[in-house]
């Protein structure tokens, strides 16, 4: 079966054209949801993040309403890195963890990125068989199934902690000037409250910088 939706790294094109409409994005969080909900017990759930494009807030909500449908609970990230939701796809224990961007692409751009309960991409496997069932007529689950969402603030700071982790003890960056890409936005917030930005008092300059 050749993938006609996913390509090498999610879904992605112009905002408002097919394949990134709303719409898209409903169905195909429906047939993701299906995935990975896969029998009827509850505590099923997905952690959403994006990064600042316009159209980030259009595919945010139409992808948790598309989860919902069929039964999965939503947890909303707010503006964050990709590897932020990798992460804590797999320290939530969430089923399935979905990032909303284009990366390095123009701002009218965007892009849907899956993770797996493991923090890593799906495998083109699994993406062919979200494909299928996205083609397809996902069965909804009963009214009192669907699911919740919440948007949460304690993820950045989750994400913060890890990446100041991997920051060798007693490493100093006196005397250095950093420069950190914000990615169209995605690390305004952690970027300052990272292992760089802890630095950026009186020890080095210190600037991020945000595309748009």
């Amino acid at each position: 079966m050749t993938r006609h939706l996913f390509g090498t790294d999610g879904v992605r094109g112009t905002a408002n054209t097919y394949p990134m409409t709303a719409e898209t994005a409903l169905r195909l969080a429906a047939a993701a949801g299906r995935f990975f909900r896969r029998d009827a017990s509850p505590g099923h759930r997905v952690v959403i993040g994006k990064d600042t494009r316009r159209s980030g807030y259009m595919i945010e909500n139409a992808l948790t309403a598309g989860f919902l449908s069929t039964g999965m609970d939503v947890v909303l990230l707010g503006p964050v890195p990709t590897p932020a939701v990798g992460m804590l796809t797999h320290s939530m224990r969430a089923d399935v963890g979905v990032m909303v961007t284009a990366s390095h692409n123009p701002h009218h751009d965007n892009g849907i990125k899956f993770f797996g309960p493991d923090g890593y991409k799906l495998s083109d496997a699994a993406e062919m068989e979200i494909e299928a069932l996205f083609a397809g007529d996902v069965d909804l689950c009963l009214p009192e199934n669907i699911g919740r969402a919440n948007r949460i603030e304690s993820a950045i700071g989750r994400y913060v902690e890890a990446a100041k982790a991997t920051f060798p003890t007693g490493k100093r960056l006196d005397g250095l000037k950093v420069v950190i890409d914000c990615a169209n936005g995605a690390a305004y917030r952690t970027a300052p409250e990272g292992p760089l930005g802890t630095w950026r008092r009186g020890h080095c300059h210190w600037r991020a910088t945000q595309r748009l």
